[in-house]
């Protein structure tokens, strides 16, 4: 029922908080390591290990004037796909 909802109007449900630097952008290889490894939501899939996954990606770097979370949270609509993409989208923020 929820996923039949209609979206017009929403806002997007995770609100990335301003970056400081200048030109930043998430490369692509770093987009294609997070999207080879999504989540679709199964019942033997574990979302803590999948947020442990990303924690451990985001950990590695280092962006001046980035702060991890915000990495994380850019990065994170990525790492779903099916039903809990779907879900996300249908989040208010």
């Amino acid at each position: 029922e929820l996923l039949q909802a209609p979206t017009e109007g929403y806002e997007d449900a995770i609100v990335i908080p301003e970056i400081a630097a200048n030109n930043f952008e998430l490369k692509h290889g770093l987009i294609n390591r997070v999207q080879n490894k999504q989540f679709l939501g199964h019942d033997k899939e574990d979302p803590h290990a999948h947020i442990r996954y990303l924690n451990k990606i985001t950990s590695m770097m280092r962006v001046p004037n980035v702060s991890s979370s915000s990495i994380k949270l850019m990065l994170f609509p990525f790492s779903l796909e099916g039903a809990t993409r779907i879900w996300l989208e249908k989040e208010a923020p």
